[in-house]
C-alpha cells in the first residue's frame, strides 16, 4: 500500500466555485472523513473553514451539492464544520467508469492558490486514480510516500500560529539546501518579528520531533 498526495492547479476547477469564493475564504482543510459512500453519491466531513478579514461563514456561498451541517468550534475567524456534500450524476458516472479502489486520506486542503488531495491504496489502483484525476485538472505536483495509518496528521500536534508559520517556511525556501530564506525575510512575510519567527519554528519542530519519536 501507499499514500500519493496531490496538488492540483485550482484554475481548471474553477467552474466547480461560486463566483467570488476565494475572494472571501482564505482556505478549506479536511479534519477527518465520517462517511463517503460512491453509490449514493454522498460524502460527509469535518473540515476548517478560514474566512479572510472582514468576512464571516454567513457571507460563504458552497459549491452546488455542499451543505454545512453544524458548525461545531468557531476560533478567530476559523470555523470547525459538519459538511455534507452530495456529487452530480454525471460526476458520479465518471468514479463508477473508472471502478478503483482507494482510501481517501488526510492531507485534504483547497485554497486561491491550490487543491491538495491525498489517497492510499495499491499501485494499480493508484495508476488508474492519477488517470482519472488528469481530467479534472492540472496536476502540478505528485508525492508517494509509505502508507501509515496514524491516528491523527502529525501537523494536527501544532497550534494553528506554528502550523501557519512552518507551512510559510516550508513554502519560501526555508529548509532547501541551500536556504532560499532568512527568519528575518520570513518574519518580514509574516509581519511578525523575527524572535517570534524563531520561536514559532523551534516549537513547531521540537512538537513535531517529539510527537513523531513518542515512545523512544
Amino acid at each position: 500500500m501507499r499514500k500519493i498526495i496531490v496538488e492540483l492547479d485550482p484554475i481548471v476547477t474553477s467552474k466547480l466555485w461560486p463566483k467570488k469564493f476565494f475572494e472571501k475564504i482564505e482556505y478549506g482543510e479536511g479534519k477527518s472523513l465520517l462517511k463517503l459512500d460512491f453509490e449514493k453519491g454522498i460524502k460527509i466531513v469535518i473540515c476548517d473553514i478560514k474566512m479572510k478579514k472582514g468576512f464571516t461563514l454567513k457571507d460563504l456561498s458552497l459549491p452546488e451539492g455542499s451543505v454545512i451541517l453544524d458548525v461545531l468550534k468557531e476560533d478567530n475567524n476559523k470555523y470547525t464544520c459538519l459538511i455534507k456534500v452530495e456529487y452530480k450524476k454525471k460526476l458520479m458516472k465518471i468514479f463508477k467508469l473508472f471502478n478503483f479502489d482507494v482510501i481517501y486520506t488526510l492531507p485534504s486542503f483547497v485554497s486561491k492558490e491550490k487543491i491538495v488531495l491525498s489517497f492510499i491504496s495499491d499501485n494499480d489502483n493508484l495508476k488508474k486514480f492519477l488517470k482519472m484525476i488528469k481530467i479534472f485538472g492540472v496536476v502540478k505536483n505528485i508525492h508517494f510516500q509509505k502508507a501509515n495509518f496514524l491516528e491523527y496528521d502529525v501537523l494536527f500536534s501544532l497550534t494553528e500560529k506554528q502550523k501557519e508559520v512552518l507551512v510559510a517556511a516550508k513554502k519560501n525556501g526555508y529548509y532547501d539546501i541551500p536556504r532560499k530564506i532568512t527568519t528575518e525575510e520570513l518574519s518580514k512575510k509574516l509581519g511578525i518579528s523575527k524572535a517570534t519567527a524563531v520561536e514559532h519554528l523551534r516549537k513547531a519542530e521540537k512538537r513535531m520531533i517529539t510527537f513523531i519519536l513518542a515512545g523512544y
